[in-house]
C-alpha cells in the first residue's frame, strides 16, 4: 500500500500544475504538505532538458520530511528521471526511498536489446538485492513518466483514460478520471484547475 499511496501522490502533485503547450523543460515546481495546518514535508520537482541520442526531458524530485518530523519518521527520498519527449517513453528512473530506516533503491531503464522496460530493487539497509523485474515497454510507461505524459493529453471533464505504469515491482492500470474544472486560491493568487483523480484499478505482482 506504501507504494500505492506514493505513486497517487505524486501523480496528484504534478497533474495539478500547468503546462504550456507540453512543454515542461524549465519548470521548476514547490509543495508543501502536512496535516491539519501543520506542515510535515517539502517537495522540490524540477524538469529540465536532457542530454541523449533523442529528444529527452530529466526530472528531478526530492521529497524531505521537515527536521522536527526527523526522530519519529525521517524522510529523504529522492527521484530522478530520463524520458523520451516523443510519448514521454521511460528511458531510465531511480526511486532513492530514504524513509525511517527503511532504504531501497529501485531502477528501472528501458532494455534497448529486447525492447523491454527492466528493474532492480536493492534494500540499501540490508544489503539484500530483490530479483530482477520487467515489463513490457511499448505499452507501459515509468511512475514519472506517465505523469507527463498524461499531462500532455487534453484533459476534459468526464474523460477517463487508463494507462499501464510498471513501478519496478508492480505493472499497475492507473485510471486517470477528469472530474470537472475549478477555481483554486494559493499564496501565488487564484487560478482556473481542472480536478483530475488518478486510482489505481489493478495490479499484477511481476514474480
Amino acid at each position: 500500500m506504501k507504494n500505492r499511496r506514493a505513486v497517487l501522490a505524486v501523480a496528484a502533485l504534478l497533474v495539478s500544475a500547468p503546462a504550456a503547450a507540453h512543454d515542461f523543460a524549465g519548470e521548476t515546481l514547490a509543495y508543501e504538505f502536512g496535516w491539519n495546518g501543520i506542515a510535515a514535508a517539502d517537495v522540490a520537482v524540477r524538469v529540465r532538458e536532457g542530454k541523449c541520442d533523442r529528444p529527452c526531458l530529466t526530472a528531478r524530485i526530492e521529497a524531505n520530511g521537515r527536521k522536527y518530523l526527523d526522530m519519529f519518521w525521517k524522510v529523504r527520498d529522492r527521484i530522478e528521471i530520463t524520458c523520451a519527449k516523443e510519448q514521454f517513453r521511460p528511458m531510465h528512473y531511480t526511486f532513492y526511498q530514504r524513509e525511517g530506516r527503511f532504504h531501497l533503491d529501485t531502477r528501472i531503464w528501458h532494455d534497448e536489446k529486447s525492447g523491454r522496460l527492466r528493474s532492480s530493487r536493492f534494500r540499501v539497509d540490508q544489503g539484500k538485492s530483490y530479483k530482477d523485474k520487467d515489463a513490457e515497454a511499448g505499452g507501459t510507461w515509468g511512475p514519472i513518466s506517465s505523469i507527463l505524459f498524461m499531462r500532455s493529453q487534453p484533459l476534459t471533464p468526464g474523460s477517463n483514460t487508463t494507462i499501464n505504469v510498471f513501478d519496478g515491482k508492480r505493472t499497475h492500470e492507473l485510471n486517470w478520471r477528469v472530474v470537472g474544472k475549478e477555481r483554486i486560491k494559493i499564496e501565488l493568487g487564484e487560478f482556473d484547475a481542472i480536478k483530475v483523480k488518478p486510482r489505481i484499478v489493478r495490479s499484477e505482482y511481476k514474480g
